[in-house]
């Protein structure tokens, strides 16, 4: 087995040996380095000695992605600029940017992080990887891009945009494995047959899918039209990007959690208190194997729970939590009820709809591509499952927007 096999298979004992040992160190760390966080471990009277495990953290202030935007350009980086060799950005946010640097030893955890994946996925020198997520200062590309040329994979980094093109590229180069936003491999489906493809008859065999929340029914629908397997890969700028902080192995019933370079609390996402494993709640991440900037406590905003912290069928003792199922600021609050667009989305899935907008204003609105004789059974199944009853309103087919990047099904208006 190689080293990143046996980091991944490792004894919980050890995962939690080098964790305790490499909080304690990035503890020390970021007092020493960071300005930011020298300042607010004094405001919060915090000693960093007295903060021993995972279990400790609770004790420590939270951080935020406004603290990130204040600190704009470098102020929480603990290295000089000398040391820096590049930055991302973090996707989604407005007015003063998200920067995360990163040294030589932060892209190589990402690559190793990545490479994790790879192995799980079972991807290896004999594939080819087509990478459609954007190369730029969004962290999308770069990760799957290190790791498929660590193993000496032919790589196709098309980067986003431009379907045909990668429709095209798919068929002469024989792609083997996709990497995408969740919900563009139906996008590529619906504009190769347009093409006259059979996406069916691809060469595509495994797809790293993320960037998106995106439900078991998508998968369904996106393995089935493709003949392929479809793994999710969560991935955070803060946290150093895409394929970071976890993966799923090959019995998909959850996430593993890469312990040994990042803790996992779950909080209320009202009072920041840590809640029992398997209620949701939202995802605060420390990174502890990091060297330009890493963060302590850090909100994510993504919504989860853990699922077990015992060793997985797959061999994995890593924790598993299960797969992002929105963002606290996606929720949307309706007569009492909370409810994500992911949740409406496995109904709408379950009745063949691929393409659909949600509209929040003056009442919930739920419009989609397909038959108006479906509207009252879809409203049924909204109605059972999320507890209220949304308007609907079928619409022909192309009449929606189409995304080559992340799907924007929520609209507020």
């Amino acid at each position: 087995m190689n080293v990143v096999g046996k980091r991944v298979y490792a004894h919980k004992k050890e995962i939690v040996r080098l964790q305790k040992k490499r909080l304690r160190a990035t503890l020390k760390y970021v007092y020493s380095n960071s300005r930011f966080y020298r300042r607010i471990f004094r405001e919060y009277g915090v000693d960093i000695d007295e903060i021993k495990s995972a279990e400790d953290l609770k004790n420590l202030p939270l951080t935020t992605k406004q603290d990130l935007r204040d600190s704009y350009p470098l102020e929480m980086a603990c290295v000089p600029k000398e040391k820096i060799v590049r930055i991302q950005m973090s996707g989604g946010t407005t007015g003063r940017p998200v920067i995360i640097p990163y040294t030589r030893k932060d892209v190589n955890q990402w690559k190793e992080m990545m490479l994790r994946a790879f192995m799980l996925a079972s991807i290896d020198s004999h594939d080819v990887i087509q990478i459609t997520p954007a190369f730029g200062l969004w962290n999308g590309g770069f990760g799957f891009h290190f790791a498929a040329d660590a193993i000496d994979a032919l790589v196709i980094p098309i980067g986003a945009g431009n379907t045909r093109n990668q429709i095209r590229f798919m068929v002469d180069f024989s792609t083997t494995v996709l990497c995408a936003t969740a919900s563009y491999p139906l996008r590529i489906a619906e504009v190769a047959e347009e093409m006259g493809v059979d996406v069916g008859n691809l060469s595509v065999k495994k797809m790293l899918l993320g960037a998106e929340p995106w439900s078991d029914e998508m998968r369904r629908k996106i393995e089935s039209v493709y003949g392929a397997r479809a793994y999710d890969i969560p991935g955070l700028t803060e946290m150093g990007g895409v394929g970071t902080i976890g993966f799923e192995c090959p019995e998909r019933n959850g996430l593993h959690i890469w312990e040994d370079n990042y803790i996992v609390e779950v909080v209320d996402p009202e009072t920041g208190e840590v809640v029992e494993d398997g209620e949701e709640g939202e995802l605060v991440y420390t990174s502890i194997n990091r060297e330009a900037m890493p963060l302590i406590r850090y909100r994510s905003g993504e919504v989860s729970a853990v699922v077990s912290r015992e060793e997985c069928d797959c061999g994995i003792e890593h924790m598993t939590i299960k797969r992002i199922r929105g963002r606290t600021d996606d929720m949307v609050i309706y007569k009492g009820v909370k409810f994500y667009p992911s949740d409406i989305e496995q109904i709408l899935f379950s009745h063949g709809i691929v393409n659909y907008k949600i509209e929040v204003g003056n009442g919930i609105k739920v419009i989609f591509e397909g038959e108006e004789s479906i509207v009252d059974r879809i409203g049924r199944d909204i109605k059972e499952f999320a507890g209220f009853k949304p308007r609907l309103e079928a619409v022909p087919a192309g009449t929606l927007e189409r995304f080559e990047g992340k799907a924007k099904r929520l609209v507020r208006v």
